[in-house]
């Protein structure tokens, strides 16, 4: 198949990314509602085939939901675009390891939750090294001045981000991906009633942290 990096090269532009609050009710996670949209089995395999036009398709499918999940978990929009071609490298080197079409949209979610926490195990290992205080707080201040523009939704970004990593998860993939308790009991190795449990301490811990930071 094509090189993964000349998948990822100029045609491909990353500035039209954006947030997705929540998905349409009844509407696929990641996929188009239109009727002409190529079906997901034929890009896979075009994909394998080394065909640039349909692995440029795969990613303008995926790249907004990933690259909403990777900003919360990275809470810095250039971090996040880093991550998200991390992500489809990774996802595009080992296209040919995929052999139903009916779990591809959970491997690729499960490549990018493994690579944000790659990347946070790295952040805590640099601070842990004696990374200055000052670096850091610069890069959650910038960050910050980043999404004045979206001030509405900082307090609940925030909320999420202060969430423990399971609760995250769940919270993630269930109120802001779409994806269905059984999806994410599969994905996540975990029972469907865990999933359930997970998501409604996850809802109760952010109206906590919006209520005590006055933002709700």
């Amino acid at each position: 198949m094509a090189s993964p990096e000349l998948a990822l090269a100029t045609p491909i532009q990353m500035r039209d990314n954006a947030f997705v609050s929540r998905p349409k009710v009844d509407t696929p996670p990641v996929a188009s509602s239109a009727s002409t949209e190529t079906p997901l089995a034929e890009l896979i395999a075009r994909g394998k085939a080394g065909d640039p036009a349909a692995l440029e398709a795969l990613y303008r499918r995926y790249k907004t939901a990933l690259f909403n999940l990777a900003y919360r978990y990275a809470f810095d929009r250039a971090t996040a675009e880093d991550l998200l071609q991390e992500i489809f490298l990774k996802v595009f080197t080992h296209l040919d390891d995929v052999q139903r079409v009916e779990t591809f949209t959970a491997w690729v979610f499960r490549i990018a939750l493994n690579t944000c926490y790659s990347h946070l195990r790295g952040k805590r290992i640099e601070i842990e090294k004696g990374m200055p205080l000052s670096e850091v707080e610069g890069t959650r201040h910038e960050a910050r001045v980043e999404a004045e523009e979206n001030d509405y939704r900082r307090p609940l970004d925030e909320a999420i981000a202060a969430l423990a990593p399971r609760l995250r998860e769940v919270f993630l993939l269930h109120d802001v991906e779409g994806f269905k308790h059984e999806e994410i009991a599969r994905l996540l190795g975990l029972s469907v009633g865990t999933s359930k449990s997970q998501l409604f301490k996850a809802r109760l811990r952010i109206r906590e942290i919006l209520k005590a930071r006055r933002a709700c």
